[in-house]
């Protein structure tokens, strides 16, 4: 399959804001990320108002998108219905906050806010199961958004603690980053390898190739999936690997020991790479994304 821009941005904005809501919900709801707060729901919003104008950039006729709500249960419906939900989330975040004398929001919006994050986060990412796709129709891709909302807004959250000069969050969105990129390691070799082993779902499904298309020679499945060895590898090990997801995690260790004035470079140098390697990685589920057409 061709790449997908706006959709590519789409899902990396939503993990981008969701990761955003999340830790500085996470750090509300035990008590820190005070000075965090307000920057975190501003720049959690403007991440997601960037994806949802990279997605209508997808659409040649927008306006006929709400066409697609009269199903309740399909994939475009649950993310405006998420996207809505995360607003209001927002709203009820920073409204509280500015109500408290202290001008902290209470613990339970900091649940509300994990709850809302990781939720607009799942339901993107189930929204592109689909069998017609079978490099897509895992549940590691849910997994994989879920890591790398983790990730970015862990690192977020502290390059806004840094900025703010505020330590108070910063060794709880450390940590949330780093398990999250942990974890990313393992789910993307564990979805590389279920990719580049499943070619045969192919030829068991008898779906190969384009009946419509009987001019152009059968691709090779095997070749094009093969992401831990074939053409994409390079992109696979050296970006998603090792530039998105094992010098995010080594910067920002050393991050965390370097004094208060260098703390802001080193964090924003593990969310360049971190964003990076995700976007190389979505990039890869769309190059290698067969669809499986059926033949009678």
């Amino acid at each position: 399959m061709e790449l997908h821009w706006p959709l590519i941005l789409f899902t990396f904005f939503v993990c981008l804001a969701s990761g955003i809501l999340f830790v500085q919900g996470l750090l509300t709801a035990t008590g820190k990320g005070k000075n965090t707060q307000l920057v975190g729901i501003i720049a959690a919003f403007v991440a997601m108002c960037l994806g949802g104008l990279s997605v209508f950039m997808h659409l040649q006729h927008w306006e006929r998108i709400f066409n697609g709500f009269g199903h309740i249960t399909s994939g475009i419906t649950l993310e405006f219905i998420g996207v809505i939900v995360f607003m209001i989330c927002l709203a009820v975040f920073f409204l509280m906050g500015r109500r408290a004398e202290d001008g902290e929001a209470p613990k339970w919006c900091g649940v509300f806010a994990m709850i809302v994050g990781a939720g607009m986060t799942a339901v993107t990412g189930d929204s592109y199961l689909m069998p017609a796709l079978p490099v897509w129709d895992t549940p590691l891709l849910v997994v994989f958004y879920l890591c790398n909302m983790l990730a970015m807004g862990g690192i977020a959250l502290l390059i806004i603690g840094a900025a703010v000069k505020s330590a108070d969050g910063e060794d709880f969105a450390s940590k949330t980053a780093l398990v999250g990129l942990a974890v990313q390691l393992v789910v993307l070799i564990a979805y590389a390898a279920s990719i580049t082993f499943g070619a045969d779902s192919y030829a068991e499904l008898g779906m190969y190739f384009d009946p419509t298309l009987p001019d152009v020679a059968m691709v090779d499945v095997a070749a094009v999936v093969n992401v831990l060895g074939g053409t994409y590898a390079p992109m696979f090990w050296a970006g998603a690997i090792v530039l998105g997801t094992i010098v995010p995690a080594v910067v920002v260790f050393l991050g965390k020991k370097a004094n208060s004035e260098k703390k802001l470079g080193f964090y924003i140098a593990a969310i360049v790479c971190l964003m990076a390697g995700g976007i190389m990685w979505r990039c890869i589920t769309y190059l290698v994304a067969l669809h499986a057409f059926a033949t009678f």
